[in-house]
């Protein structure tokens, strides 16, 4: 068995934190916009939950 290499903290941060930068994007795209900011806020705050569902369908 291989031992792994320690990885820096922003290597295993930068997802959880780049998904954390989206969702509030879209909240801010939600509450300060209309029209075609609306729907790109409504996808922003739903990738986190996509990206659950996924992970949860495709887990050995």
């Amino acid at each position: 068995m291989k031992r792994q290499q320690p990885r820096s903290a922003l290597s295993v941060l930068a997802k959880p934190l780049a998904l954390a930068v989206l969702s509030i994007a879209g909240l801010l795209l939600g509450l300060t916009g209309d029209g075609w900011r609306d729907g790109f806020a409504v996808l922003l705050l739903a990738l986190p939950l996509i990206l659950f569902l996924t992970h949860w369908a495709h887990r050995s």
